[in-house]
């Protein structure tokens, strides 16, 4: 996953492209060849110079894309590609702008679906942990079969009784022990959220011996460690799982929203004016940006990454700049968070900020 704050550390001219890699065809691995040279064709248009062209067309070449319906996005600058990635959909509009500043929305949005997360799969065959981190790493291990050999049964009840309850202390040992590596992974990838699942009794136990600390922990119907187990159904269902946390995520920031422009006194703000204010005087806890209602609107931009003014004043200097490439730029640079939103109510201009507490 690209670095954003690597890429600010930079200086522009940037070019960023965002298109449509989807494909059917085994072996196509991108863009047509006419499509391409479309693009770059747009990129000479706006300004950007052969080498930045050559690089993206190298990581074109070197990084064909999956089969399936995606996205990609790119971002470079004459130095070097600082974004390369695959999209889990296609955009709705190509993109492909020169600017002093990175584009940064595409990134910012596919971001906010990454949630770290481990799934934990288990049951009487043995278990497995698989998790991915907030920069998009994968890591996966295989732990040791829950199941002892279990001698053959005599005929009393006695000795059934007796085998019945070893095979199950020793299950719910490596429950324990299961839990104990559950913790510790989600601690090294700072999972937000853990997903169980597998056998029903099994992730029972595991629930039951596993410390949240404060994580979400939701069980997935879902997974088992059988052969005859599609893993595909479990990996779309923790998808699933995963958008639903975000959206719920996006609920809560727009209720918190609602309700402090509401009061007279209230931590938010709302309008170009007053949200570049904000920006420039580092309040901003988080911004909330509508890419369709923003459109094309421009901010004064100076040297400084935050220093964005809504309008030109007397004695203001800078560079008129795109609002949805100078606002995020202005907002991560002061650490704020960005949430990404759709015809919000009372979000005049496209633009708002939940603000910091005094």
């Amino acid at each position: 996953m690209a670095d954003l704050r690597r890429i600010l550390s930079k200086h522009g001219p940037f070019a960023s492209v965002c298109f449509d890699t989807s494909h059917d065809t085994e072996g196509a691995g991108g863009p047509s060849e006419l499509h391409w040279r479309s693009i770059d064709a747009e990129l000479d248009r706006s300004g950007a110079r052969p080498r930045i062209r050559r690089l993206l067309a190298q990581a074109i070449t070197l990084h064909p894309a999956a089969r399936g319906r995606y996205g990609r996005l790119l971002i470079a600058d004459e130095t070097e590609v600082l974004a390369d990635e695959r999209l889990p959909w296609p955009p709705d509009t190509e993109t492909v702008r020169v600017s002093p500043l990175p584009y940064l929305l595409p990134l910012i949005e596919m971001q906010a679906e990454k949630v770290p997360h481990v799934v934990a799969l288990v049951d009487r065959v043995g278990s497995e942990l698989y998790s991915l981190d907030g920069h998009g790493s994968e890591l996966e291990e295989s732990l040791r079969c829950l199941d002892q050999p279990v001698p053959e049964l005599r005929r009393d009840d006695r000795s059934r009784r007796t085998i019945r309850h070893r095979v199950e202390d020793t299950a719910h040992r490596d429950i324990r022990q299961f839990a104990h590596e559950l913790d510790r992974l989600a601690d090294t990838v700072h999972a937000e959220v853990v997903v169980l699942a597998g056998e029903a009794r099994a992730r029972a136990q595991l629930r039951a011996a596993f410390d949240a600390k404060g994580r979400d922990v939701i069980e997935a119907r879902s997974g088992t460690l059988t052969p005859a187990s599609d893993p595909k159904a479990l990996d779309a269902e923790v998808r699933d799982i995963l958008h639903r946390v975000v959206a719920q995520r996006r609920r809560r920031v727009l209720e918190r929203f609602t309700a402090e422009i509401e009061r007279p006194d209230g931590l938010a703000v709302a309008g170009l004016a007053a949200t570049t204010t904000a920006l420039r005087a580092a309040t901003v806890e988080r911004l909330l940006l509508d890419r369709t209602a923003l459109g094309d609107r421009l901010v004064l931009a100076g040297t400084a990454p935050n220093f964005v003014i809504g309008s030109a004043t007397n004695g203001s200097t800078g560079e008129m700049r795109r609002a949805d490439e100078a606002l995020p730029v202005a907002a991560l640079a002061i650490g704020a968070e960005i949430t990404l939103v759709d015809a919000v109510a009372g979000l005049r201009d496209g633009v708002g900020a939940v603000l910091r507490g005094h």
